[in-house]
């Protein structure tokens, strides 16, 4: 079966990681984390605060910092943020100790669950569409690559798609 592995998801903004990752942690009997939100608490600002204060660099040297301590967890379900495959050394601390599922969305439903979200520092652009657009197409290949197992979100619910997981997961 897992023997202490997490199950770590990874995917842009807004393909349901926090949601589907409940979900799953719920079935799996594993705790559930979410890296933006461990970030949130730690620095008692908002993405958005720590984005416009310091900028999107000292952002990404939080995230590397988190994603190395929570590596260390186990059985968790880690909910990550849609950057951490900007930088390998997150994706191989992530690796160590986890199983890297990537849920895919297309830009129509990522845009469908994100346009009137205003908490996304990237997304605060007069074309909300064509900035999602431009970071999944530069991401994606990331996603692709780093992934384990990929699973599209497009046309399931978070609960249907937490039991393929699972099932996918203990069937390896």
């Amino acid at each position: 079966m897992m023997n202490n592995k997490n199950i770590v998801l990874i995917g842009f903004m807004g393909c349901g990681k926090t949601t589907i990752g409940k979900e799953l942690a719920k079935n799996l009997s594993f705790s559930f984390i979410e890296t933006d939100v461990v970030i949130e608490q730690e620095q008692n600002k908002t993405i958005n605060q720590i984005f416009s204060i310091f900028g999107e660099e000292y952002f990404r040297e939080l995230e590397k910092q988190t994603y190395l301590k929570v590596s260390n967890l186990k059985n968790y379900v880690i909910s990550t943020g849609g950057g951490v495959v900007k930088y390998q050394q997150n994706i191989i601390n992530l690796k160590k100790n986890g199983i890297i599922i990537y849920l895919k969305a297309t830009p129509e439903k990522i845009y469908e669950n994100l346009k009137y979200d205003n908490k996304r520092p990237l997304l605060n652009t007069k074309n909300k569409y064509k900035t999602i657009c431009t970071l999944l197409k530069e991401r994606e290949p990331l996603y692709e690559k780093y992934s384990d197992i990929t699973f599209e979100v497009n046309d399931n619910t978070p609960f249907v798609l937490a039991k393929d997981i699972k099932n996918n997961i203990q069937n390896r």
